[in-house]
């Protein structure tokens, strides 16, 4: 048989075990929805950069690839399309200001949603 006190101490051996590795679970997963997150707001800012040196080139827009990423970034830019004009530039380029206004917004918003978490304690 073996002694109450050891089993006494197994047992709370176990429970601070359990304790530790809970936070660490936890951690590891907000760390992974964190790097979804701030990987899905890059690729947002990559198509809208992609969006602005094609308006700034004077790319057709309805040749494939620029109707592609028109269709892909233009729910995310027409928050901000009546902001500012934006203007011409050579005789067939735009400079999309309103685009660069949206990739800053977006910008911060990723740096405030990602950074945000580190900021709560542990419970």
């Amino acid at each position: 048989m073996t002694d109450p006190n050891v089993q006494h101490n197994q047992e709370l051996n176990l429970h601070e075990k359990k304790r530790v590795i809970t936070p660490a679970n936890r951690s590891s997963a907000v760390k992974r929805i964190l790097i979804i997150i701030f990987f899905l707001f890059g690729v947002l800012e990559l198509l809208l950069a992609i969006r602005v040196i094609l308006y700034l080139i004077g790319a057709k827009p309805f040749s494939g690839f620029a109707s592609f990423i028109n269709t892909l970034s233009g729910p995310s830019v027409e928050f901000f399309a009546n902001l500012v004009h934006n203007p011409t530039v050579g005789a067939t380029g735009v400079l999309e200001v309103t685009t660069l206004i949206a990739m800053i917004v977006y910008a911060i918003l990723a740096l405030s949603v990602v950074s945000r978490p580190s900021r709560v304690p542990n419970s």
